[in-house]
């Protein structure tokens, strides 16, 4: 299947992970596939939840990359994107996307093994495809061995006996193949010695590497593999290997945790105190008969929540009741800048006002109200179970488009026109033109602000230097190139990216809706439209999408060409509050004409962290779709916190994603509703609700 990373990281990330503090412990070891295991086998063995590795892998018969991830506590997930060096007999490398996973069905026990179940190159009928069951056990805190059976690539040497017939490697999605056909046992055995951070290990591989053997000039002499892994402190791992009785390996891994921050957070100021009023305070609500000290207050309180990163919107105040809506711009985790904002409020407000009312802002709509009680707050104050108590106490509501009624002040905008430079790095790992060819880009972006919800967006990239697109050559999809020639845009000249307008507002607290219209991305350029519903207190929503577009010219400047489309989708999001994970399923027609579903699976840890994995299926045939035979991807969410020591809404995302398939191709639009207003309903909060006293 063909990918593309799209990289923009800070300096701090790539020195961040490097600076963890030692392991302790005999700690799960990477094999040579970038995964947990032994060299070329599995084993049983998970990482803490939430690890993260990056890993660079080579060896006699293929090469690359993965991203291996503890998505729960018992199941790991690994992308890998490698090529399998001359798999056609023809000199030619034949590049492969997969998604391995292993669920850990039972834990170690003092006396019983732990034992789990794993499958590579899921669903698909690849060339690396395999099934397997493993144990392992820890001898010591020293020693341990593992033991298991295989199928598919795994069962392909000395297979002790067969389950049925394996259908023939044909790359396409299915089930028939899984624990198909030959089985084989293997087996290894992994050995901290007393040498610090060096690991060695030895296995039995059950791989008889039969494609590489047909198709090219490796020999594999011996079913035995020996390798040493070496870790610089916990995050960065070193590994080393003899393979097949002929080939050498190696392996760098680099790793880092959700719950472990390269630095020790600094929250800055701590939060104001809260007093609470004295008993006989006056009630006296005179005060706000003057609609000029009504606003003036308002004012005050936005300039002073301005310089802590929380910008007032909106505001009102009476006698009993102030209302404000707040864009967050510092607080990674919407609770803290709420119950940093009402300690504020409690110590600078006139005693008669009772009620805080806070509505949460996010790309420029108001989603989540919270009404606070001013009582509550000074009784729970520095109080046990304030945490829980606080978030009982407050009433959530879907918050409408402004404060309702007159007297409401408005935030004038600092300026209307903003506008930024920013670096991009594409990498074609192994799409349509070509093979590990990178750009490097520089993006000129601009934005002028014509009203609230009305805005002009334009993005202008130039290439600095790179080779993609060097290679390319005319597609030859039977089905319109609504992706297959990507590699055409790439071209040296300046590219119109996007150049939009864009109009997005609320019908109703629970209906948003957006319309932009221009050159919405470089491929594609036209109308598109959305309705989301999304109560505030509810954990799911529903979408629909409609465009119309046209394919806009390869040198992605204004011209269109012949093409055009009629697209859209309807979607259902889901935040299931289990272990931060998220589901979305869009249904409808994708830009080439076909029809079909994209599946969506995410992990958001509360610090902003987010896994993310997607798989489209469509009516166009396996032979027709393009590399891979249908669509999928992978991609990373880091926020800069993590990295810095001080408090940021900033971040880093790396991706794996479709580049080159006219099958299951989507729009790819900036601005879509659903990503920009998630994170602030009640599940969310609920989740983030510790930071509230922070």
């Amino acid at each position: 299947m063909s990918g593309m990373v799209r990289i923009i990281a800070p300096v701090a990330l790539s020195v961040g992970f490097v600076s963890m503090a030692a392991a302790q412990g005999f700690a799960p070891s990477f094999g040579n596939q970038g995964s947990i295991g032994i060299i070329d086998m599995p084993n049983a063995e998970m990482q803490p939840d939430g690890e993260t590795s990056w890993s660079f892998i080579g060896n006699g018969t293929s090469g690359g990359g993965v991203l291996n991830f503890q998505l729960l506590p018992n199941v790991e997930a690994s992308a890998r994107i490698i090529t399998l060096d001359d798999w056609t007999g023809l000199g030619q490398s034949f590049a492969d996307n997969t998604l391995d996973l292993k669920f850990r069905l039972v834990q170690e026990g003092a006396l019983r093994p732990a034992i789990a179940v794993g499958f590579r190159d899921f669903l698909s009928n690849g060339p690396t495809a395999s099934e397997y069951i493993v144990a392992s056990k820890n001898i010591g805190d020293n020693l341990r061995i593992t033991g298991g059976l295989g199928w598919g690539r795994l069962g392909s040497s000395n297979p002790a006996f067969a389950t049925g017939v394996r259908p023939a490697v044909d790359n396409t999605l299915g089930f028939d193949h899984m624990f198909a056909g030959d089985a084989a046992f293997f087996g290894g055995v992994e050995w901290k010695t007393p040498i610090k951070n060096l690991t060695l290990k030895a296995e039995y591989s059950s791989d008889a590497y039969l494609g590489e053997q047909q198709f090219g000039s490796f020999t594999r002499n011996s079913p035995f593999n020996l390798g040493a892994e070496y870790r610089l402190g916990q995050r960065i791992s070193l590994g080393a290997y003899y393979n097949y009785g002929s080939e050498f390996g190696f392996r760098v891994s680099i790793s880092g945790n959700p719950h472990s921050p390269i630095t020790a957070q600094d929250l800055g100021v701590g939060p104001a105190p809260v007093n609470a009023r004295p008993e006989d305070y006056s009630r006296d609500v005179a005060w706000a008969a003057s609609p000029l000290v009504r606003d003036k207050m308002v004012e005050i309180l936005a300039k002073a929540l301005a310089e802590d990163g929380i910008i007032v919107q909106e505001g009102r105040v009476s006698g009993t009741l102030l209302e404000l809506y707040i864009d967050n711009t510092k607080y990674s985790r919407q609770p803290m800048a709420v119950g940093r904002l009402a300690r504020i409020l409690a110590g600078s407000t006139p005693p008669s006002i009772e009620v805080f009312r806070i509505t949460l802002m996010s790309g420029g709509l108001p989603t989540t109200t919270m009404e606070i009680k001013r009582a509550d707050l000074e009784a729970q104050v520095d109080r046990p179970n304030a945490g829980p108590d606080s978030f009982a106490s407050t009433a959530f509501s879907s918050a409408p488009a402004h404060i309702p009624g007159e007297g409401v002040w408005v935030r004038e905008a600092d300026s209307k026109f903003s506008w930024g430079l920013s670096p991009i790095i594409p990498v074609n790992l192994f799409g349509t033109g070509g093979l590990g060819e990178l750009d490097l880009l520089i993006a000129a972006n601009a934005q002028y602000r014509v009203s609230p919800a009305f805005e002009l967006n334009l993005s202008v990239t130039q290439k600095i230097l790179g080779s993609i697109g060097n290679s390319a050559v005319p597609s030859t999809s039977p089905i319109p190139h609504v992706r297959s020639d990507a590699a055409l845009y790439n071209n040296r000249g300046p590219v119109v990216e996007r150049l939009t307008a864009d109009y997005q507002t609320k019908f109703s607290p629970s209906l948003y809706g957006r319309i932009s219209a221009g050159y919405l991305e470089r491929m594609f350029g036209g109308v598109d439209a959305e309705l989301l519903w999304k109560p505030a207190t509810q954990n799911w929503g529903l979408g629909v999408e409609l465009a119309y577009v046209k394919q806009r010219d390869f040198d992605s400047l204004l011209g269109f060409q012949a093409y055009e489309a009629l697209t859209g989708f309807a979607s259902l999001y889901w935040n299931t509050g289990w272990n931060d994970l998220e589901a979305q399923v869009d249904v409808g027609r994708y830009l080439a004409g076909d029809w079909g579903a994209t599946f969506s699976l995410s992990r958001r840890f509360t610090n902003g962290w987010e896994l993310s994995a997607y798989m489209t299926l469509t009516d166009v045939s396996f032979a027709d779709f393009g590399d891979g035979n249908f669509d999928k991807g992978i991609s990373l969410r880091i926020p800069f916190d993590w990295t810095l020591p001080f408090e940021s809404r900033s971040a880093t995302t790396v991706s794996f994603a479709g580049y080159g398939n006219d099958g299951g191709a989507r729009l790819n639009v900036s601005n879509r509703l659903y990503p920009s207003i998630r994170g602030n309903d009640t599940t969310d909060l609920y989740e983030t609700w510790g930071a509230y006293w922070q």
